[in-house]
């Protein structure tokens, strides 16, 4: 009855690589939102740049449009739409989805964290 390491050490290394690239979005949007909270352009324009580098933008959706915001120096535009955007994340349908898909990345970084020095091969 013996456990089959190799398979087990993949799918934590895949688990471990996709919660660690949803950590970086999260923190990409947190550093974009705060760089606008402060009314700073040029920190936003910064954060957006390094946010959008690592991840596709539909230049129609609403990160395009604060993007675009940001491109043309409008920092109350681009204010207005990341206000709308943290509303409509915590109000939407999808959010209750979004919400469950955190506790279950936050559970199994907690998981993967439990293993110990197991985890730190992995990575």
């Amino acid at each position: 009855m013996g456990m089959r390491i190799g398979s087990s050490s993949a799918g934590m290394a895949s688990q471990v690589s996709a919660v660690s690239g949803w950590q970086q979005r999260q923190q990409g949007v947190k550093d974009l939102f705060s760089q606008l909270s402060a009314g700073n352009l040029a920190g936003s324009q910064k954060a957006y740049a390094a946010f959008a580098a690592s991840n596709p933008i539909k230049s129609d959706s609403p990160m395009g449009q604060l993007g675009d915001a940001l491109k043309n120096g409008n920092l109350a535009g681009a204010e207005k739409i990341a206000e709308s955007l943290q509303k409509n994340r915590t109000t939407s349908p999808v959010s209750a989805q979004a919400n469950a898909n955190n506790q279950q990345v936050a559970s199994t970084l907690s998981m993967l964290r439990g293993q110990g020095g197991q985890i730190d091969s992995l990575v």
